[in-house]
């Protein structure tokens, strides 16, 4: 009787916590996302809940460019970066991203930069936003994932690839 107790007491905590949030800033990025620095872009920040989840709570997919050489830009990027993570904005040279992929009715959802590519016109980021597949465990709540991304000394216009993946838990 005290086995299963434990047994359903573990999968109860894993039903609850599912898929857990993720905050990364540029101190805690992972090797790929160091290394993505020489390929000219860097992971500001990533989570799958915005510190404003009453104004993001119902928020849908989007993919923004900000060039630091416009005013307006700079302005709008500083709001929606403070909205967003709570935290003060920082300044930056070139372009900056934010790419949300809107609100998802449950946990193990998310968003992550696959490539950033110079055709020369333009910079091409291609974006994996992905879902949990049939056998994952997910946590019922709101989430938002987004994910900030610095262009570093980029100022091109920039076009975006989504490719949509799904999760395989088995």
């Amino acid at each position: 009787m005290k086995r299963k107790s434990v047994l359903f007491a573990l999968m109860s905590l894993a039903l609850f916590t599912g898929c857990s949030s993720s905050s990364t800033t540029t101190t805690e990025n992972s090797d790929k996302e160091l290394k993505s620095m020489e390929n000219g872009y860097s992971v500001i920040k990533r989570s799958d809940y915005p510190n404003d989840m009453i104004e993001y709570g119902e928020g849908e997919k989007a993919f923004l460019v900000y060039h630091s050489d416009t005013q307006s830009d700079v302005e709008s990027f500083i709001s929606e970066y403070e909205k967003l993570t709570g935290d003060t904005a920082p300044e930056f040279a070139g372009n900056m991203i934010i790419a949300k992929s809107g609100t998802k009715h449950s946990g193990g959802h998310g968003i992550a930069v696959e490539s950033v590519k110079d055709t020369g016109r333009y910079t091409e980021v291609t974006l994996n936003l992905s879902t949990p597949g049939e056998g994952c465990i997910t946590t019922q709540a709101l989430t938002n994932p987004y994910l900030i991304v610095a262009l570093l000394d980029d100022y091109k216009e920039v076009t975006f690839i989504e490719k949509n993946i799904t999760v395989d838990c088995d």
